[in-house]
């Protein structure tokens, strides 16, 4: 609180989201990248349970993107942040292009 004249005037700083909840997203894109690309690789082998956890991965990747989407667009994500989630996509683009 600042005090000028007779007022006092409230202080606050605009919240921002937790730094470590951003890498623990960071790490968890990550991780979900590595556990898809097995699955994909066990699938192109003809493996049926891998085949079967395609749509629950589809949407947890969709749900991570979109929050750490939401994190850039509010500048949340450190430059290091964001070169480690674009090499993630990368990682997944190039694996199952070729």
């Amino acid at each position: 609180m600042i005090k000028t004249d007779t007022e006092f005037v409230l202080n606050e700083t605009p919240k921002k989201e937790n730094p470590i909840i951003n890498y623990k997203r960071v790490d968890d894109y990550s991780n979900y990248a590595k556990e898809y690309i097995t699955h994909y690789k066990k699938s192109l082998k003809g493996n049926s349970i891998s085949l079967s956890k395609y749509p629950y991965m589809k949407v947890k990747w969709e749900a991570l993107g979109m929050k750490l989407e939401k994190a850039k667009k509010k500048e949340l994500l450190t430059n290091q942040q964001m070169k480690k989630v674009l090499k993630i996509q990368m990682k997944i683009v190039n694996t199952c292009c070729n």
